[in-house]
């Protein structure tokens, strides 16, 4: 038989014993509820990080009748917290709006404000429009553009080349107005039109 000391010992920790297994859990539930409302960060996360990240992936937006209106894929996409602009790596955006030709847009990088306003692409940016009727394919290149989606609007203050079905044609800036229809080139404007097709 154990000696009165022991005995007395076991009995005590036995006693203590379900305050102390609680204890651990109230501690546990604590920590997991900071863990979820802190969205798991943990200490070395910082203002600057981003707060998710997708790689090689793929978004599709899809019309009323089930059609594909939108496809971006990209090599990667950084999101941050706070309205600060989604960076995004090697994007590549296919708009088959129904009436409309197809167009796609690639880039070596992109930016998109916190508002989804404005989106920024540099680094070999190519804008490609189908041929659709009475307008011939069109191609344009440059190192920058500037896209207002909602607006319909595009510019840039880069070196910009136009090629369609007439010619080419280059400039310093560009100023595109999808609603009115309307393509300003300025600063420097080249251009080479070619005869027309018999």
């Amino acid at each position: 038989m154990k000696d009165p000391y022991t005995r007395r010992l076991l009995n005590r920790l036995s006693t203590w014993f379900p305050v102390l297994l609680l204890a651990s859990l109230a501690m546990l539930t604590y920590w997991l509820d900071a863990q979820v409302k802190g969205g798991g960060r943990d200490a070395r996360t910082g203002p600057g990080d981003p707060d998710y990240f997708l790689e090689d992936f793929a978004a599709t937006s899809f019309g009323k009748d089930g059609s594909v209106i939108q496809h971006l894929a990209a090599k990667k996409l950084a999101h941050y917290p706070d309205g600060q602009p989604t960076l995004v790596e090697a994007p590549q955006l296919t708009d088959t709006q129904p009436g409309k030709p197809p167009m796609r847009v690639r880039a070596d990088s992109g930016r998109v404000s916190g508002d989804n306003e404005h989106v920024y692409l540099t680094g070999n940016v190519v804008l490609e429009r189908d041929a659709a009727a009475g307008r011939s394919k069109i191609t344009l290149a440059s190192e920058y553009l500037h896209v207002q989606p909602k607006l319909e609007k595009a510019d840039t203050d880069r070196r910009v080349t136009i090629t369609d079905a007439t010619g080419t044609h280059a400039g310093g800036a560009l100023v595109v107005d999808n609603k009115a229809r309307t393509l300003k080139l300025s600063n420097g404007v080249t251009g080479e039109i070619r005869p027309a097709s018999r």
